[in-house]
């Protein structure tokens, strides 16, 4: 028997039956669950940000209290206030 004498494999789907080519393996349920298997997991709904402790990007904008001292401390040293008696 030779090869244009073989009966071509067919595959049903929803589409109808399908002519597959000759080396061709029809694609198994068992195909389709490794590719869904090997996916990446996506959430099922939408994520909420995470504002709290190292992700809060709004309590990174605030002024530290201890830099703010520093800040205060270098522009009084910078710039003396003169004394009440001229000194």
């Amino acid at each position: 028997m030779s090869a244009r004498d073989e009966k071509p494999e067919a595959e049903e789907t929803e589409a109808g039956t399908q002519t597959l080519m000759r080396g061709v393996a029809p694609i198994t349920l068992r195909d389709r669950l490794a590719v869904l298997a090997a996916a990446p997991m996506a959430p099922r709904t939408a994520q909420k940000s995470c504002d709290m402790g190292l992700f809060d990007l709004e309590s990174r904008r605030q002024i530290d209290l201890v830099d703010e001292l520093r800040r205060i401390d270098r522009e009084a040293a910078r710039n003396p206030k003169p004394s009440a008696t001229g000194e």
